[in-house]
């Protein structure tokens, strides 16, 4: 059963449980404290790149970045990258939050991807993540490389993102 489902018949770029969305939009907003950005990476199994089935928080893999904005050391990813090697998972996307309503990416966010890899996602949800978010209220971006980004709002980004009860691996 999919809860806010799309009418579109594109495959979803993300699937996630429903009680997982739930948790990581109140962490979000938790470890922003309503007065900051936050963030985190999605990951999933190699063989089923759609389907996050781990949530990694930004400030746990670098204590240091909350910084009103978001600044992610470098030497964070080698903790992340070793996540990924020992539970056979990919980061499939990132999430941060965005003060207010506005969900396109910020000049500093197009220009620094946090995965540059073609076809990831950045996913940004709006007012810091302090209220119940829908897929349809999110940006949604994936990265297209040398070629930039395209990015889905409304109706659009819900058709990408898919919360369900439940799937299988």
């Amino acid at each position: 059963m999919t809860i806010w489902a799309s009418r579109s018949s594109r495959r979803k770029l993300l699937n996630l449980k429903r009680k997982q969305w739930r948790v990581l939009i109140k962490e979000l907003s938790r470890r922003g404290e309503g007065r900051r950005e936050s963030g985190a990476f999605l990951m999933a199994p190699r063989s089923k790149k759609s389907l996050v089935t781990r949530i990694e928080y930004y400030d746990d893999l670098d204590p240091r970045c909350l910084t009103g904005n978001i600044h992610f050391h470098g030497l964070a990813f080698s903790k992340l990258w070793d996540i990924c090697e020992i539970e056979n998972l990919v980061v499939v996307a990132d999430v941060h939050t965005h003060p207010g309503a506005f969900v396109h990416q910020s000049t500093i966010d197009a220009e620094n991807p946090m995965v540059a890899r073609v076809g990831h996602i950045a996913l940004i949800v709006p007012h810091l993540a302090t209220r119940s978010v829908s897929p349809r209220q999110l940006g949604v971006h994936q990265y297209l490389g040398d070629e930039g980004w395209t990015s889905w709002f409304g109706r659009e980004a819900a058709a990408r993102i898919g919360i369900t009860t439940r799937f299988r691996l």
